[in-house]
C-alpha cells in the first residue's frame, strides 16, 4: 500500500462579533488556528507583514499576516515566552519568558543567536527601540534592564519598582522608556542616562499595559481598576480617563494615527475608543475568555486578538465613516505593500478594486490574443461589495477574488469595474485592453512573458522492490514515476539533464541526490520532488517516514523521516518547490494551517512570491498500489493546453475525479516553516 502525506488545517472565515455604538464596526475577518499552541501573547511585526504568537507549547510562531500560514516556528525553549518583538529588516526576533532569559532568534535559520541573562525571575515584558539598537526588559525581579543589542551587553539596571514589572514601551523617538508595574506605578525613564524623568501612582492595583501615542505626547496605561488613563509626556499629568470595561483591562494599543485606542480585558470584551473625545465607539461581543492581547496593524485598519486558553488567533477589520487607511508618514507609506503594487496617497479608497493579472499600466494593457482572463480582488471592511463589469454582475468568492474571461475585438476594448458596498459607497476602475491580434512569443497573457527565467529541476523517486522480505514489494511506483517523467520532459520546461530518476533508491541514495540538488539549484530555480512507494505513520510519536529500498521492517535506521525531508526543502534555495507524494501513512511534514481554497491570484504574482507546496493522495490513510491519484495527475498534465499552469489549478482540475473513483481525498497545501510566502509553483508548457 502507498501513502498520503498531508494533514491540513484551514484558516476559517468567521462571522462578525460586534455591538454597534454608532457607525463603527469590529468585524472578524479570519481565525487562524494551531493545535497545542494556546496563545499567551500576540503582536504584529514592525512592518505588519507577520504576526507573532507565543504559546503553551513553548514555541514562538511567525504567521504570514495576510494568509494565516505559519512562516516560521521557533522551537527549543524549555519554558514559555511572555513577550516578543520581530524586526523584519534584521530578520531578528526577540523574546523574553519564564526561563529568566531574553532570547535573540535568527528567523532565517530559525536558530538562537544570543541570549541576555541577568534577571532573577521570569521576564514579563520586552521592547526594542525604534532604531533597533536597544532592548528593554522587565521582570518579576522588579528591575528594568536596558541592553545594547549589537554588543549583547547590559547598559543599565534600573530599580525603582517595588513589585514585578509588567509592561514596557519605548517612545517613538527612542529617548524615553515607560514602565508599568504591579506596584501601581507608571515610571518614565531617560534612556541615555537611566534616570527617572517622572513617576505616578497610575492605577489602583496592577498596571497591565502601557503605550505611547504615535506622536510621543501622551502615554496610555491600563490596569486592575478597570480604567484606561491618558497621561501627558513628560509631566505625567492625567488628561483623560476611559471608563467602559467591567473588569481588569489587560491590553491596549494606539492606532498609528493616534486617533483611536483599542483595549481588551478580563470582561472578555474588546473596545474601540475615540481618544480625543474620550468616547467609546464600539465593543465586541463577549469573546468567551479573557482577552490577553490586542494589537493594531501599522498600515491598515485591522487588528489581532488572542484569548486565554485558546488556540485561535483572531484577525479583525475596523470600519467606520472616517476610517480608510491610517494616516501615517509618507516614509512609511512608501515601504508599504500597497505602495509597492501601485497604490499611492495618504488614504486607501474603499471599496477597493485590485487587478492582480494581467499587469495594467496606467489602467491599460496589450495582448495579441482574441481573449483575456482578468483576475482580481475586491474588498471592503464594511462588507463584501457588489461588483459589476460594464453594468453586469461579476461573481466574487468569499475572500473577494474574481475572474473574468473576456472576448476581445481588434483595437481598444474599454471596460468599467464598479464596486458598491452595503453602505452605498462606490469605487470605479476603468480598464483598456489593446488587442493587436498578432502572434505573441509566448502566446500568453500580458505580464507573464518574463516569468520563465529560472530553470526547472525534478527529483522523481519510485520504489517497487524492498530488500527486507517482510516488506511487500509493489508493482506500480516505478511505472508511475516514468509516466510522470515523460510528460514533464516532453510537454513542460524540464530539460532531460535537470531530471533525476531514482529507481528503488536506498536511504543513502536519497540523501546524495538531495545534497547534489542543494549544490546545483539557485534562488531563481524551481524544484519538483515526486515520491511513490511505501511509507509509515507512527501515530504515537507523530512521525512520518518514507521507506527506501533498504528499509528494515524492525528498525527505523534506514527509514527516511519527513522532518529530514522538510529540512532539505527548507535548505535548498529555490524560488518554488513542489512536493508530490503518493504513498501510505506519511504526514507530519505536510501539516499546515492554510489550505489553498482561493482562486488563483494571477500567474505573475504567484510566480514572484516564493512557495513551498505539497500535493498528496490522501489524509494519513492507505491508498492502493494502482494509483488513481497518479493516473489523473498525469492525465491532466498531458491534456493541459494552457501555457502557464499553477500547481493549485492543476490540483483543482483532478481532485474531484480522484474522489469519485477512489475512497481517498487528495490534499493540497503549504509546507510549514520552510519559506513559503504565498506564491505557487508554475508549470510552463513547451
Amino acid at each position: 500500500m502507498r501513502i498520503i502525506t498531508a494533514l491540513l488545517i484551514s484558516c476559517l472565515l468567521c462571522s462578525s462579533h460586534l455591538r454597534l455604538m454608532g457607525q463603527y464596526i469590529l468585524n472578524v475577518k479570519q481565525t487562524f488556528h494551531e493545535t497545542d499552541h494556546q496563545i499567551y501573547f500576540t503582536g504584529y511585526s514592525d512592518k505588519g507583514n507577520y504576526i507573532i504568537t507565543t504559546g503553551s507549547d513553548n514555541n514562538i510562531l511567525l504567521w504570514n499576516a495576510e494568509t494565516g500560514i505559519v512562516y516560521r516556528t521557533l522551537a527549543g525553549l524549555k519554558k514559555r515566552s511572555n513577550d516578543a518583538c520581530f524586526l523584519e529588516d534584521q530578520e531578528r526576533l526577540y523574546s523574553g519568558g519564564e526561563d529568566n532569559l531574553i532570547t535573540v532568534w535568527n528567523t532565517g535559520t530559525m536558530s538562537v543567536e544570543a541570549t541576555f541573562s541577568g534577571h532573577q525571575g521570569p521576564v514579563k515584558a520586552i521592547d526594542v527601540s525604534p532604531d533597533g539598537k536597544l532592548l528593554a526588559s522587565g521582570g518579576s525581579d522588579q528591575s528594568v534592564r536596558l541592553w545594547d543589542i549589537r554588543k549583547t551587553s547590559l547598559i543599565y539596571e534600573m530599580k525603582a519598582h517595588k513589585k514585578e514589572v509588567t509592561a514596557l514601551d519605548f517612545s517613538p523617538d527612542g529617548k524615553m522608556l515607560a514602565s508599568g508595574s504591579a506596584d501601581d506605578k507608571l515610571i518614565l525613564w531617560n534612556v541615555s542616562s537611566g534616570g527617572i524623568i517622572g513617576a505616578v501612582d497610575a492605577h489602583k492595583g496592577w498596571i497591565r499595559d502601557v503605550c505611547f501615542s504615535p506622536d510621543g505626547k501622551f502615554i496610555a496605561s491600563c490596569g486592575n481598576d478597570r480604567m484606561i488613563r491618558i497621561w501627558t509626556v513628560p509631566g505625567l499629568d492625567e488628561v483623560k480617563t476611559l471608563k467602559g470595561h467591567r473588569n481588569w483591562v489587560q491590553s491596549i494599543d494606539y492606532s498609528p494615527d493616534g486617533r483611536f485606542l483599542m483595549s481588551g480585558g478580563h470582561d472578555q470584551l474588546i473596545l474601540l475608543w475615540d481618544v480625543e473625545q474620550g468616547k467609546l465607539l464600539c465593543q465586541s461581543e463577549k469573546q468567551g475568555q479573557i482577552v490577553l492581547s490586542v494589537d493594531i496593524h501599522p498600515l491598515y485598519p485591522d487588528f489581532i486578538s488572542a484569548r486565554l486558553l485558546s488556540e485561535d488567533l483572531m484577525k479583525w477589520a475596523i470600519s467606520g465613516p472616517d476610517i480608510t487607511q491610517w494616516k501615517i508618514p509618507s516614509t512609511v507609506q512608501q515601504s508599504s505593500p500597497e505602495t509597492a503594487s501601485g497604490t499611492s496617497g495618504d488614504e486607501m479608497q474603499y471599496p477597493r478594486i485590485e487587478v492582480l493579472s494581467p499587469v495594467f499600466r496606467d489602467n491599460r494593457c496589450e495582448t495579441s490574443q482574441g481573449e483575456i482572463l482578468i483576475i482580481g480582488r475586491v474588498e471592503d471592511p464594511a462588507g463584501m461589495p457588489l461588483l459589476l463589469l460594464n453594468g453586469n454582475p461579476v461573481a466574487v468568492s468569499e475572500t473577494g477574488i474574481f475572474q473574468i474571461n473576456l472576448d476581445l475585438r481588434p483595437g481598444e476594448n474599454s471596460y468599467m469595474l464598479l464596486a458598491s458596498n452595503p453602505q452605498g459607497k462606490r469605487t470605479e476602475k476603468s480598464l483598456v485592453v489593446d488587442c493587436t491580434l498578432e502572434g505573441s512569443v509566448f502566446n500568453a497573457a500580458p505580464g507573464t512573458e518574463d516569468i520563465g527565467g529560472g530553470r526547472y529541476f525534478a527529483l522523481l523517486i519510485g520504489i517497487n522492490e524492498y530488500a527486507d522480505e517482510g516488506i511487500i514489494d509493489l508493482d506500480n511506483p516505478v511505472h508511475d514515476m516514468e509516466n510522470l517523467y515523460q510528460v514533464l520532459h516532453t510537454r513542460y520546461n524540464f530539460d532531460e539533464e535537470n531530471i533525476t530518476l531514482l529507481k528503488n533508491p536506498t536511504r543513502n541514495d536519497l540523501i546524495i541526490a538531495l545534497d547534489r540538488l542543494g549544490g546545483r539549484l539557485g534562488k531563481n530555480d524551481n524544484l519538483l520532488i515526486f515520491y511513490a512507494g511505501h511509507g509509515y505513520w507512527d501515530s504515537k510519536g507523530k512521525i512520518g517516514y518514507w521507506l527506501p529500498s533498504d528499509a528494515d521492517m524492525h528498525s527505523t535506521v534506514n527509514w527516511f523521516r519527513n522532518s529530514t525531508l522538510r529540512d532539505y526543502i527548507g535548505s535548498i534555495d529555490t524560488r518554488h518547490t513542489l512536493l508530490i507524494a503518493d504513498a501510505c501513512f506519511s504526514g507530519a511534514i505536510f501539516k499546515t494551517r492554510g489550505v489553498e481554497e482561493e482562486a488563483s491570484r494571477g500567474i505573475q504574482k504567484l510566480y514572484e512570491l516564493p512557495s513551498r507546496k505539497a500535493m498528496t493522495s490522501g489524509i494519513l490513510q492507505e491508498v492502493p498500489d494502482e494509483s488513481v491519484f497518479l493516473k489523473y495527475l498525469v492525465e491532466r498534465l498531458e491534456k493541459n493546453e494552457e501555457k502557464y499552469l499553477s500547481s493549485e489549478a492543476l490540483f483543482s482540475s483532478f481532485k474531484t475525479a480522484v474522489m469519485n473513483n477512489s475512497p481517498n481525498v487528495p490534499q493540497y497545501g503549504t509546507i510549514q516553516n520552510v519559506g513559503d510566502e504565498g506564491g505557487d509553483y508554475i508549470f510552463i508548457r513547451r
